[in-house]
């Protein structure tokens, strides 16, 4: 009876592995594509890394690497006026074209997957934005370093840069 549930026990460790490498490296293939396309990709490579760390060390490190990157990229769009207007038109577009792109039939891949994927990844950006925004700003008030400039220090401080 104990060998029979060590073999389970086991079996279901490698499905869990399996599960959690396909659905990590699912997402992870999400967020390269998005980097070229319109929509969050450091923050979606950055979920694809953190899945796959439940089960792989290298992951874990990339995981850190990626979570420093998003920060800096929204601190980054959060710093200036110009910036964050920027952000948020672009976020804004993101969203008109995936209703565009339900409604009209006739554009290239037209269809709700398509619309629906280009309004959530506008949905994120402005979601992403604003959170930046509210902790930079709270930071500030403070008179303490905004979150992506706490990830840079941690990183610095461990002797160890993407």
């Amino acid at each position: 009876m104990a060998g029979r549930d060590r073999l389970l026990g086991r079996g279901a460790r490698l499905v869990r592995r399996i599960v959690l490498t396909v659905v990590g490296v699912a997402v992870l293939s999400v967020g390269v594509v998005l980097l070229a396309a319109p929509g969050p990709g450091f923050l979606v490579i950055a979920l694809g890394f953190f899945i796959l760390s439940v089960e792989y060390d290298w992951a874990r490190r990339r995981f850190e690497y990626a979570r420093r990157k998003a920060a800096d990229l929204a601190d980054q769009a959060a710093a200036s006026r110009l910036s964050t207007t920027f952000t948020i038109v672009f976020a804004l577009g993101t969203v008109a074209a995936g209703i565009i792109w339900i409604v009209r039939t006739d554009l290239p891949a037209s269809g709700p997957w398509t619309g629906g994927s280009l309004i959530f990844s506008g949905l994120v950006i402005l979601a992403t934005i604003i959170v930046s925004l509210e902790q930079a700003r709270r930071a500030r008030a403070a008179g303490q370093p905004t979150p992506a400039e706490l990830l840079d220090d941690q990183a610095s401080s461990s002797g160890r840069r993407g």
